[in-house]
């Protein structure tokens, strides 16, 4: 990266200003770009069985410039066999956080079925930052459709986040590898960050959405059975065990109430399970999960264990376990903390989806529409739903008899009544 760029990145105002002109310039003067191997096109997808007409260098196995705002990068790896033999695998760089990493596998179990002959190579971001989690390459070492996986140490653009630099990773890719940076659409025209991956690959649409793929070690390790044991011994007895996941890295947020809402679910005559720190140290049906002993991986092994021996649910913070509760299989409260208009790209079926906003590409029947008195103002953007209210939905729709009202100065104007069938 050249000192102009570096310089960009670090004063945002001009960054945005320069992206801005740059863009302009490309819708006014399109001829300017210069033309794409037959593999990959921005903006567009190359033409099946379309004749290269480039010279086949090194730089024809790699995305050679930047993305523009809102672009888009499609390819077509049929059209890069037929180019060459040359190709000897793919490479995919991954620059994204867990939760994203679990939408692109489905994706990348269809391209491995599609091209079993070829090595798929994972290289992920070293560092963390508000896009990127390295921990994506520990999943797919776990992963069985990729021999090998590396680290690059990439930098994030402040506004463009599929512009990072992965130059250092281009060092370490054999020759004849394809460099094929995941990238995917996200916006309100887009019906799910599943279907966009399948468009960018040029993939068939699947007729459903299907949910992250997971993989886990034959052997379960120490860390796993002792927390699985305890668990076991803990949960004996009780309705079910309720898992919670209530802070997002992305939102930098952290729910500020924990401790009464496990309470509270305790009450009800649940085990608590937590990755989320702030519970009640002191309560024996209260476990945290710490995150230094387990990995993410380990931890939803942990789950799909139990799943099979306990009524087992999740509460979560739209972050990474709404797309992990999916691929569990797992009822998930979802509590929308935020007005996020792209909402629908992340959702599955599993989720209702606790919300002050009525979403249009959401269905209405797995909404709960939260009314004011259920939640309290975190800052500008994010709110904080009230543990009280939490608890109530989450008894409705998978408990017993519903809780009694809470307290007449937090009823809402209407009453709402939740069903398993919906808000009514």
């Amino acid at each position: 990266m050249n000192r102009f760029h570096t310089f960009l990145r670090t004063h945002r105002p001009l960054c945005v200003g320069y992206e801005c002109l740059r863009w302009s310039k490309h819708k006014l003067l399109p001829f300017l770009d210069a033309a794409t191997p037959v593999w990959y096109g921005f903006d567009k997808r190359p033409t099946q069985g379309a004749t290269e007409t480039l010279p086949i260098t090194s730089s024809w196995y790699h995305i050679s410039r930047p993305i523009y705002l809102h672009e888009n990068v499609y390819y077509n790896l049929d059209n890069a066999l037929a180019a060459t033999p040359r190709v000897k695998g793919f490479a995919f760089v991954f620059f994204m956080g867990i939760g994203d990493y679990l939408y692109t596998t489905p994706v990348l179990e269809a391209l491995k079925k599609k091209y079993p002959q070829l090595p798929f190579y994972g290289y992920v971001g070293a560092g963390f930052d508000r896009n990127n989690s390295p921990l994506v390459g520990k999943l797919l070492e776990q992963n069985p459709h990729f021999e090998k996986v590396f680290y690059f140490e990439g930098v994030r653009h402040p506004l463009i986040w599929q512009n990072y630099d992965y130059s250092a990773a281009l060092k370490e890719v054999p020759d004849g590898f394809l460099v094929i940076p995941v990238y995917y659409q996200y916006g309100t025209h887009i019906k799910h960050r599943v279907l966009s991956l399948f468009d960018t690959f040029g993939l068939p649409a699947p007729a459903e959405i299907p949910t992250p793929k997971m993989y886990f070690p034959q052997e379960m390790a120490a860390p796993v059975q002792a927390y699985l044991e305890t668990a076991r011994q803990q949960a004996a007895g009780k309705k079910g065990i309720v898992f919670l996941q209530l802070d997002s890295r992305g939102s930098n947020y952290t729910y500020p109430h924990m401790k009464e809402l496990v309470n509270g679910l305790v009450k009800q005559g649940y085990f608590i399970m937590s990755v989320t720190k702030g519970g009640p140290a002191e309560n024996p049906d209260y476990l945290e999960i710490d995150i230094k002993k387990l990995s993410i991986n380990q931890t939803w092994q942990l789950l799909a264990t139990l799943k099979h021996e306990f009524p087992l649910y999740v509460i979560a913070v739209n972050s990474v376990f709404w797309a992990a509760s999916a691929g569990l299989q797992l009822p998930n409260l979802g509590l929308q903390h935020w007005i996020d208009k792209k909402v629908h790209n992340l959702w599955y079926p599993n989720i209702e989806v606790v919300t002050d906003y009525l979403y249009p590409l959401l269905p209405r029947e797995k909404q709960i529409l939260a009314p004011a008195a259920s939640y309290t103002r975190h800052n500008q953007k994010i709110i904080d739903y009230k543990p009280e209210w939490v608890l109530r939905w989450f008894i409705e729709k998978w408990g017993e008899p519903p809780l009694p009202t809470p307290a007449a100065n937090d009823e809402p104007t209407r009453p709402l009544r939740y069903t398993h069938e919906g808000h009514r």
